[in-house]
């Protein structure tokens, strides 16, 4: 199973930078539960239900010129997959390129994703979260 978990993460990893938001689509759980610790200014801090979480992702990719998640790690904890990702992003009014390392945690159950949490600084507040979840 968390073999598959880590597949299923690469898949979604994929649709997001080429921006597929209806393959996206199909692995976010209907009542998926979404945490942003660090959302951009007039961005939901959380959302409930695949369609608020696609509507907070869209809001990322527009505040962006460019936007992607570059996994540097996968930590295996059954249902739950953290990542370690460089995110690299391109402002949009003048093309100023950075990069911020961030940490997400996900659960997944049946093949899709019921929970979610971005915007940790490191891998152990990740953990943190996860442990909490179980």
């Amino acid at each position: 199973m968390s073999q598959e978990n880590i597949d299923l993460m690469r898949r979604l990893n994929a649709a997001f930078n080429a921006r597929e938001y209806s393959v996206l689509e199909g692995y976010i759980d209907p009542e998926a539960e979404f945490t942003d610790h660090l959302p951009l200014p007039d961005v939901a801090r959380s959302a409930h239900g695949r369609d608020e979480v696609l509507t907070v992702l869209d809001a990322w990719s527009h505040g962006f010129q460019g936007l992607e998640a570059h996994v540097v790690e996968y930590v295996d904890l059954g249902e739950f997959v953290v990542t370690v990702t460089k995110w690299k992003f391109v402002s949009r009014d003048k093309g100023i390129e950075s990069e911020w390392p961030g940490v997400e945690a996900y659960q997944i159950r049946e093949g899709k994703v019921v929970w979610n949490e971005a915007g940790f600084r490191d891998k152990d507040a990740a953990l943190n979260a996860v442990a909490r979840r179980k």
